[in-house]
């Protein structure tokens, strides 16, 4: 019974680390959230496409919304510290270059002939403005493809990028 409690244990530990999202964070060497008291949250409206679902995307700034509140800031439309929240698509050309092809019952002449498809990336980013500086003082990025669930603006996604945003600011 032991062994078996250990190799779950493992299996949920390989598991968990596999949910790692590709975020990258970076920001101004001398910038501390604890420095300020208050925040806001805006969406940039003009660069929704319509593959990305704006409740969805509201969840996500919601989530990110009580998470700065849990960590002690109050949220206000007037503050001087503005998370703006963009996001946009972009298409992405892929071919797989395919010399000849055999199958089981002859070879196919056709030497030039390419696996061509268009891949539609989503890609998220989040800054964090000074507003009396004019600065960007942190920023992060994550791109996602539809239907995947790491997607920030699916539920699970959505706790695990605000989760490493949260992190990022220890």
């Amino acid at each position: 019974m032991k062994k078996i409690t250990t190799l779950i244990t493992v299996l949920l530990l390989v598991s968990c680390n596999n949910m790692k999202t590709n975020i990258k964070v970076d920001s101004v060497d001398t910038f501390n959230l604890d420095n300020y008291s208050d925040f806001s949250i805006k969406i940039n409206q003009s660069s929704i496409s319509a593959e990305i679902n704006p409740i969805e995307l509201e969840r996500f700034k919601d989530n990110l919304k009580y998470s700065l509140i849990e960590r002690g800031l109050s949220y206000s439309d007037n503050s001087n510290l503005t998370f703006e929240i963009n996001t946009t698509t972009k298409d992405k050309v892929q071919s797989d270059r395919m010399n000849h092809y055999y199958s089981r019952y002859y070879w196919d002449n056709y030497y030039f002939r390419d696996d061509i498809r268009t891949i539609t990336e989503n890609i998220l980013r989040v800054n964090l403005k000074d507003n009396n500086a004019d600065k960007t003082l942190w920023t992060v990025v994550t791109v996602w493809r539809n239907g995947s669930s790491k997607a920030p603006t699916s539920e699970d996604g959505s706790n695990i990028i605000v989760d490493e945003i949260m992190l990022s600011f220890l």
